[in-house]
């Protein structure tokens, strides 16, 4: 039998790697768009939309996340429509987007979902949480990576903003399911994690981990001060995180559940997972 192939967006950053390698793990042939150089862990690598000649399916997981000016996250939208209009009748268009329902880069991707509902294809929008353990560098990977090596970790306002983490294995595990079965055809699923505070995870990862990183309040004006100025400087933030962080979340969808099989696990068991594999 022939493996059925799927082209890949933003398969060269640590969810999209890890998604590939989940596809290969179902029997998919994963074909790689890229912008700069080939992703080794997919079959093959394209370099535009010519790739998605022949077939059968797409996972559209490529964005800009963070832009020192608002506009730059309308290319969101832009490259969800065309790939919609190049992708003809593959029999599934996968669209990952986000949980967060506030800023310019969740506005972005409301509107390329509103483009992946105009399809002719059958289509599956699943929206993300906060992924963590893919070795990104921000969020709570950022905040994970500061208490491993006992350094401060800074928690806006005194971390009182409520995050989901969520296991990049049980994130790319509901992916595949979402592109595979039946039922998840014309569906949006929003997935969620562990709920708590940032600082309730901040202490979790100082305990699992045993560290010492002291936990520093960062005053909300401060942060509003130093948002507005990294349109211009190159800060370790940007203008949007705020607000982004402060953005109310669309409601869990109960249906990932019986649909997707989706269990999340603990945050504590996902940073023993980390621990164990370090």
């Amino acid at each position: 039998m022939t493996a059925r192939t799927v082209l890949v967006t933003g398969s060269a950053g640590g969810l999209g790697r890890a998604l590939v390698a989940e596809l290969k793990r179902a029997g998919w042939r994963v074909r790689a768009l890229v912008h700069r150089r080939p992703v080794a862990e997919a079959d093959e690598s394209v370099a535009d939309l010519g790739g998605l000649a022949g077939v059968d399916a797409v996972v559209h997981a490529a964005a800009v996340t963070h832009a020192r000016d608002p506009q730059d996250y309308a290319v969101n939208a832009e490259l969800t429509a065309e790939i919609v209009a190049a992708a003809g009748n593959v029999e599934r268009i996968l669209l990952v987007g986000t949980r967060a329902a506030g800023g310019a880069y969740a506005a972005s991707k409301r509107r390329a979902e509103e483009s992946v509902r105009a399809s002719a294809a059958a289509f599956t929008i699943v929206r993300l949480p906060e992924v963590y353990g893919a070795g990104g560098r921000e969020g709570i990977d950022r905040l994970i990576d500061a208490a491993r090596r006992g350094r401060p970790i800074l928690l806006v306002g005194g971390g009182g903003h409520e995050v989901s983490p969520l296991y990049v294995d049980d994130a790319v595990a509901a992916l595949v399911r979402a592109l595979e079965v039946r039922a998840a055809a014309g569906r949006t699923y929003t997935l969620w994690g562990d709920p708590m505070t940032m600082r309730a995870a901040a202490e979790t990862c100082r305990r699992v981990f045993g560290s010492r990183s002291p936990l520093v309040p960062v005053p909300v004006p401060a942060v509003r001060t130093a948002s507005a100025l990294s349109r211009l400087l190159p800060l370790p933030l940007y203008p949007d995180q705020l607000e982004r962080l402060q953005a109310p979340r669309a409601e869990p969808s109960p249906e990932a559940e019986t649909d997707l099989g989706f269990r999340p696990r603990p945050f504590v068991e996902g940073l023993r997972r980390l621990q164990s594999a370090a």
